[in-house]
């Protein structure tokens, strides 16, 4: 392993240690009352996840020269929202998973009324606890606050998913693009700004970081597609790019999306490009 791969491979896991334990002080206890709900919350955020959302607002907070402590709740922030919409995205009435991250999802572990009041809570949790951030002024929480408001909503992560729901047999690659990025793509542009506002960015910066994380976002979601091939083949997966591209094109079309999410960063300035070393270790994938 090269020295500039280790050290940015350590400084990942020093982030991800360190929203880890954000996300535990900031969690409601179980031990408070109502334990069931606290409970659950608990479960669905704690359960393990790659926690590439939180990270990159680390990152980029960090890149544009702002203490870890100042954005560290807005990051914890990101990833409550982002569990949040992975219980409400698996109940019965929507995906219908049995499973989430290698474990039962929660309205099969706790009941789907449970499930329901755990996903509306961690939505409010998120907000309050962007609110409570001590080392944040209150422009750069309102500001947060609105992001965070339009991320998860028509626009965003409820519009998603209701297209989701709607979709058409056959959907075309545009409709599929504009579905992604609205459930997945928003939290990656809302982590990146995160950040590009905790540092008191410059407008420049933030524009740089909504392109890279756009592309970084239909890229995830490309890969992610490729992943479900074996699902697909064996009729347990609905109809997403890989259907309609096919491996090769979407692969294509994933290197191209990590292209253009680095090339924005150089773009953006020589305190951003740095950011474009972490990708691949962010996505655990060997991309040439």
């Amino acid at each position: 392993m090269t020295e500039p791969l280790a050290l940015e491979r350590n400084r990942l896991a020093v982030l991800r240690d360190l929203v880890e334990r954000g996300l535990e002080e900031l969690l409601p206890d179980a031990g408070d009352p109502p334990h069931r709900l606290h409970a659950a919350m608990r479960y669905a955020v704690l359960s393990p996840g790659k926690r590439i959302r939180p990270i990159l607002a680390l990152l980029s907070a960090q890149q544009l020269g702002c203490p870890l402590a100042d954005v560290l709740p807005a990051a914890c922030a990101l990833e409550m929202i982002h569990s949040a919409s992975l219980v409400l995205d698996d109940l019965p009435c929507m995906d219908d998973a049995d499973t989430r991250r290698g474990q039962p999802s929660v309205h099969v572990r706790y009941g789907e009324d449970v499930a329901v009041l755990t996903g509306v809570a961690l939505l409010n949790e998120a907000f309050a606890v962007v609110s409570r951030a001590p080392h944040l002024n209150d422009a750069a929480k309102v500001a947060m606050t609105a992001l965070l408001s339009r991320t998860v909503g028509t626009g965003g992560l409820i519009g998603g998913q209701d297209k989701d729901l709607r979709a058409a047999p056959e959907p075309t690659l545009g409709f599929l693009s504009q579905l992604h990025h609205e459930k997945t793509g928003v939290l990656f542009i809302a982590a990146v700004e995160v950040g590009a506002l905790a540092a008191g960015a410059s407008p420049g910066a933030v524009q740089a970081l909504r392109v890279f994380a756009r592309e970084l976002g239909l890229a995830f979601q490309a890969f992610d597609d490729l992943d479900d091939e074996a699902d697909l083949e064996a009729g347990r997966a609905g109809v997403n790019m890989l259907s309609v591209l096919g491996r090769d094109a979407l692969r294509d079309e994933a290197a191209r999306r990590l292209s253009d999410a680095k090339a924005a960063l150089v773009e953006g300035g020589p305190e951003l490009a740095p950011l474009g070393g972490y990708v691949d270790l962010l996505f655990r994938r060997a991309t040439a």
